[in-house]
């Protein structure tokens, strides 16, 4: 019987006493040796077994002197003072080799784990600006570019709760926007302008908007406000919008053009006009 040192080093009561770690040769014999020993000596592991544990360790930053005693539940068994420096070489090589990246197979490299795909990391959605934060009546630029980036983001879920609740708080200018004649062309472009046109106010004046009267469109349709002089900021925008469709649509020409500005510039002098005054500040 060899008792267990604070080392972890099994030291036979008598002749061949093991009192130091750099009397032992450090040599590892392969899985089935190690195995063997041991099953010998008393330990319920087998070599696959002891080297998952000193991997963990190691992972851990534990020390191999904490955990070889570990794996024998009971004083290991030798029948004599070699059997026990044969077991204990195998254990101090075998986690020497584990620590430089080797495997317990005696000639195969470790296997190193699959690494594990990462989640996709959704893209963090647009933010907008506090809304109703605006002064006056024109839209500032800081919101026609965060209002555009967050709907362009939106789900199509959420892009049609938000279509809901432009249809339902303006109920006379989604009437008109059906009935006005427009290109084929320039059709979608012209809902689409609306829509965002109607989304920036919201955002902007928050609810200082009020739903837009079917005659006032009708009194502006014809000829509205130029754009640029009523909202310059939103020109600009609507300008780089209808650029886009021109280069994807060879049949949105200049007349189609300008009858989609004309409908936007309608609609935005509209929503303009119908803002509740500011409350005192």
């Amino acid at each position: 019987m060899v008792r267990r040192s604070k080392s972890g080093v099994g030291a036979p009561k008598k002749e061949g006493e093991i009192t130091h770690e750099y009397e032992i040769p450090h040599q590892y014999e392969g899985p089935d040796v190690l195995s063997s020993l041991l099953g010998r000596a008393g330990s319920p592991y087998n070599a696959d077994e002891v080297a998952e544990r000193f991997q963990l360790a190691q992972g851990g930053g534990e020390d191999r002197s904490d955990l070889i005693p570990a794996l024998f539940p009971d004083e290991p068994r030798f029948d004599s003072a070699d059997d026990a420096r044969r077991l204990y070489g195998n254990l101090f090589a075998l986690w020497d080799r584990l620590a430089t990246g080797l495997s317990v197979a005696e000639d195969a490299p470790a296997a190193t784990p699959e690494p594990v795909a990462a989640e996709p990391v959704a893209p963090a959605k647009p933010s907008l600006p506090p809304r109703g934060a605006a002064r006056g009546n024109q839209l500032p630029p800081a919101v026609i570019e965060s209002v555009w980036k967050y709907v362009d983001a939106l789900s199509d879920r959420e892009r049609r709760r938000l279509r809901d609740r432009f249809e339902g708080s303006q109920p006379d200018l989604v009437a008109w926007l059906d009935a006005v004649p427009l290109p084929d062309e320039g059709t979608l472009a012209a809902h689409d302008l609306v829509f965002e046109t109607w989304a920036m106010f919201d955002v902007a004046f928050g609810a200082r908007v009020t739903a837009v009267e079917f005659r006032d469109l009708r009194a502006l349709e014809s000829e509205p406000p130029p754009l640029e002089a009523s909202q310059p900021a939103l020109a600009i925008y609507v300008g780089e919008a209808l650029d886009l469709v021109a280069e994807e649509d060879p049949g949105f020409g200049a007349a189609q053009r300008a009858q989609v500005e004309r409908l936007v510039a309608t609609v935005a002098d509209a929503l303009a006009d119908a803002l509740a005054p500011e409350e005192d500040a």
